[in-house]
């Protein structure tokens, strides 16, 4: 029996059940768990700026909310500690945390300060009641704001955690505009999304109209980078192209003049392409699992806000070029998207039947990166 398949430059194996997440729900739940401790995208900071300003997201399939007290952001899973009624029942609001089954009021701390009839009903007042928000750890980059929940021995902050991709993260996410938000159901396993969007062998069979016209991309003309858990394909065979663009990024001095995506781990892209010959664009997208068989992808576009070397009359007709541009972006990305969907729901139509590991070509070198990264954190004991 295939026990592993060896993934071409990684000298590394990938199990020969590495699918069953994708029809196990049992197993789905596990890795859920694991990765619910890692450091996930939940939203923007724009939509908690103001004082009592909150919205709602989703870490590892749990129903959270991120709500700001004065400087402070907060986060807690959405369930009342009395009997579990959810917390939130909009995407965004602004007002105190109070319940609406019974009316339990929750200070900045998740903490249960106001309890009606507390001393008749239960014989205590609500400080002694010891009821708490389950609470969720909150940290920001730029305009991204990341959570997870607390786990023993998961003690990297978010700039550790993402090591090199923070300061790109952060001078990305300098808006110049509010970003267009668009949600994606999928009806496949989230891993199988997030794979191809590491892979760069299939444009010519799933986009023939827009990157396949240009046939097979080659490997030696292009960079992949590994940092930490995370992966990035730079569209230059500079080797130290990464290098240039972090540094770039943290002392402002970076121009926009080649196309890049990053893969975070365990579920986000942030990617940077042509919008057309002149401008550029930036794609900040989430594979948010939802079941074992179904995904959400979560995806906010906007004009990049890095310099670019444009003449001074393309400068001066932006203003009036720049709605229809918008216009194709949106188009082009749902087109892409959509194609790369009807793969991915083939494929898990296919789940339970697949018992091997799938064989990677060099230009799919970089699935096999995340599913090593995957397998070390699943290895990972739940305390």
């Amino acid at each position: 029996m295939t026990t592993g398949m060896t993934i071409i430059g990684s000298g590394k194996q990938i199990p020969a059940d590495w699918a069953k997440t994708l029809i196990d729900e049992q197993a789905f739940a596990a890795e859920q768990a694991r990765l619910g401790r890692k450091w996930n995208l939940l939203g923007l900071a724009a939509d908690a700026a103001r004082d009592g300003d909150w919205f709602r997201a989703t870490l590892a399939t749990r129903q959270v909310f991120v709500q700001r007290f004065g400087e402070a952001l907060r986060g807690f899973e959405n369930r009342c500690a009395h009997r579990f009624f959810p917390l939130r029942n909009e995407d965004k609001g602004n007002g105190p945390v109070v319940c609406g089954f019974h009316h339990w009021r929750y200070d900045r701390e998740g903490r249960a300060m106001g309890v009606p009839m507390c001393e008749e009903l239960f014989g205590k007042i609500p400080r002694d009641l010891g009821a708490t928000l389950a609470p969720v750890e909150v940290s920001v980059c730029g305009a991204l704001v990341f959570g997870r929940f607390p786990a023993p021995g998961e003690t990297e902050t978010l700039e550790q955690y993402l090591g090199d991709a923070f300061p790109i993260l952060a001078a990305i996410t300098r808006f110049p505009e509010a970003p267009h938000a668009v949600e994606t159901p999928v009806r496949a396993n989230w891993r199988v999304c997030y794979h191809i969007t590491h892979d760069d062998y299939h444009q010519v069979a799933v986009h023939p109209k827009t990157f396949g016209k240009n046939g097979y991309p080659r490997r030696e003309a292009m960079g992949y980078f590994r940092f930490g858990l995370h992966t990035a394909f730079l569209s230059t065979p500079d080797p130290d192209a990464f290098n240039k663009l972090a540094a770039g990024c943290r002392d402002g001095a970076f121009v926009s003049s080649h196309y890049f995506i990053m893969q975070l781990f365990p579920n986000m892209i942030v990617s940077h392409g042509r919008s057309d010959g002149q401008f550029w664009h930036v794609l900040v997208q989430q594979y948010s699992p939802v079941a074992h068989d179904r995904s959400l992808l979560r995806t906010w576009s906007f004009p990049s806000p890095f310099a670019a070397r444009h003449p001074r009359h393309v400068r001066w007709t932006r203003p009036f070029t720049d709605p229809g541009r918008r216009l194709a972006v949106r188009y082009f990305v749902g087109k892409i998207r959509d194609e790369d969907h009807v793969v991915c729901e083939r494929v898990q139509a296919n789940a339970g039947r697949i018992k091997t590991p799938p064989m990677l070509g060099a230009l799919e070198e970089r699935i096999g990166w995340f599913e090593e990264n995957y397998a070390r954190v699943m290895a990972d004991s739940i305390n």
